[in-house]
């Protein structure tokens, strides 16, 4: 096999680790690694990430990916990059970095919102940019900078995104973006898929101080003689741009057709469509964006605290979990719902609201935060969990209505991926709530694979994306509602709302924003 196998390696440089895997051309996964790192939270709401910290992840997991595959050099053929999109950094002249770079969800700007509404209304944003006016895109962000950093600000010869920056440390010579990169930064004409010079003046930039905007799946260079050093691959294979992470996912769980939809359900949780034309959409819910396949676009909602919060309960609440994990070999999540299954659906009337980096689709709303409701002493650890489940797979249902409602056709083909699907049990409880038949491919970390995939078909070893999707992506089985629970979900989720738009309404979560500011 190892002398005629075809690799194709995947770079899914997330939020919180770094997951590196070798594919053949089947989609088979043959080597993997994977690396954690840290966020920074310097201020309560503000999220930022060192990326040296990233890089060393990047390297460590390509290392550890290699070593698993264990192939001779010449079975390598490319490289894909899925990258953070609204995740961006100041660089200096010669592009590197002069501080952190600034996490999506970093919430220092939140007064621009309004700033930039007395330039542009929030509907004629949308229309023009595909997003929401928000003050978590990056738009904002640079703009804070701006006023807030002016030194950094002015020291700054380029504002670039993760795919840029991670291909230049492995070598790329083409300094170049693509607009599947850019849907977070809320700076890009849509229609166009280019730079939007309109927002760029918000920002108080021009575009010399960005990466020309090209297709994904572009061929960025050569692996550097360094790199190899470092990650372990063999110097000299392909590098080809990606995709921002959500649009890999896309592509990894094989939806490139109009009705195809997925759900990747990671450290945030992202709801993709693919869309033919923009003239398919109906409805102001979700935001739209470059797809990985060159000239095609795609529509997306999303909860930007779904893994985040198992992940959460495991640092904080989670010892139990992580013991028990370690005794058994398991990991923590998967005890974590064996213990859900402890108590009865609707975790005896106590809920959860995900929303602990903000709610985001279908109110974007980046005050909201979270919490357990409706607690009671006779309430038991397992019901807590249950109701973490559950809470985050009503937020999944939120988006999933936005895309019904939103899309001319709705969805026909819908796929749950990432890597909290990989438990049967959370994956039913999500296919419960939401009310949707729902599909698993063979590769559950589909960010990858479509980074793997688009590097494939870059470099020129597939004759188009189809091709390349078609031998690389397999369905593996499929989940329905159990309609015995549907009476029960569709009564819980209209409570879930209703506190939701209780508390909203009544500028609750915009008070204790406010309070967190003034004591800390």
């Amino acid at each position: 096999m190892a002398k005629t196998v075809r690799a194709f390696v995947g770079i899914d440089a997330g939020t919180t680790g770094c997951t590196v895997m070798v594919f053949d051309e089947h989609g088979k996964s043959i080597g993997q690694g994977y690396e954690e790192y840290p966020c920074i939270a310097p201020n309560p709401g503000w999220n930022e990430q060192d990326l040296e910290a990233v890089w060393k992840g990047i390297c460590g997991a390509s290392r550890k990916a290699v070593a698993m595959a264990d192939l001779p050099k010449e079975a390598y053929r490319s490289v894909g990059l899925s990258s953070q999109r609204g995740t961006f950094a100041a660089l200096d002249s010669d592009k590197k970095p002069l501080g952190n770079s600034w996490v999506w969800n970093c919430g220092r700007a939140l007064e621009y919102q309004e700033i930039f509404a007395q330039s542009i209304s929030p509907d004629e944003h949308q229309t023009h940019t595909g997003m929401q006016l928000s003050p978590l895109w990056s738009a904002a962000k640079i703009a804070w900078m701006r006023d807030h950093e002016p030194a950094k600000f002015e020291k700054a010869r380029w504002f670039a995104n993760g795919q840029e920056y991670f291909l230049h440390r492995l070598g790329a010579d083409d300094w170049a973006t693509d607009p599947a990169s850019l849907t977070l930064n809320g700076m890009m004409d849509i229609r166009a898929l280019d730079w939007s010079d309109r927002i760029l003046k918000l920002c108080g930039i021009d575009r010399d101080r960005l990466p020309p905007v090209k297709q994904p799946t572009g061929i960025a260079g050569k692996l550097s003689k360094a790199a190899s050093a470092e990650t372990g691959l063999p110097e000299g294979i392909t590098l080809c741009r990606g995709a921002g992470d959500q649009q890999c996912a896309a592509i990894g769980a094989g939806v490139i057709k109009q009705g195809m939809a997925e759900f990747t359900v990671g450290t945030s949780g992202v709801m993709v469509a693919h869309l033919d034309s923009l003239d398919r959409i109906k409805g102001r819910n979700l935001w739209w964006g470059g797809h990985g396949v060159p000239g095609a676009w795609d529509i997306e909602g999303g909860a930007f605290s779904l893994g985040a919060c198992l992940r959460w309960w495991r640092d904080q609440l989670g010892r139990n979990e992580l013991d028990e994990g370690q005794r058994s070999g398991r990991s923590p999540y998967s005890v974590m719902v064996e213990h859900a299954a402890l108590s009865k659906p609707g975790a005896n009337g106590v809920m959860f609201h995900s929303f602990m980096a903000s709610q985001v689709t279908p109110y974007y709303d980046a005050h909201s935060r979270g919490g357990f409701l409706g607690l009671g002493l006779y309430h038991h650890r397992a019901d807590l969990i249950r109701a973490l489940l559950e809470g985050c797979a009503h937020e999944m249902r939120m988006v999933v209505d936005a895309f019904d409602s939103d899309i001319d056709g709705g969805i026909t083909d819908f796929r749950l991926t990432g890597g909290g699907t990989k438990s049967n049990g959370f994956v039913q409880i999500m296919t419960d709530i939401i009310g949707k038949p729902a599909k698993v491919t063979r590769e559950r970390e589909c960010t990858v694979l479509g980074a793997a995939i688009l590097g494939a078909y870059g470099s020129g070893e597939f004759n188009s994306i189809e091709d390349a999707v078609e031998a690389m992506v397999k369905v593996e089985g499929e989940f329905t509602p159990n309609k015995n629970l549907k009476a029960l979900y569709q009564d819980q989720h209209k409570i879930y709302r209703g506190f939701y738009e209780a508390m909203a309404n009544a500028g609750q979560y915009k008070a204790l924003h406010d309070f967190s500011l003034k004591y800390n």
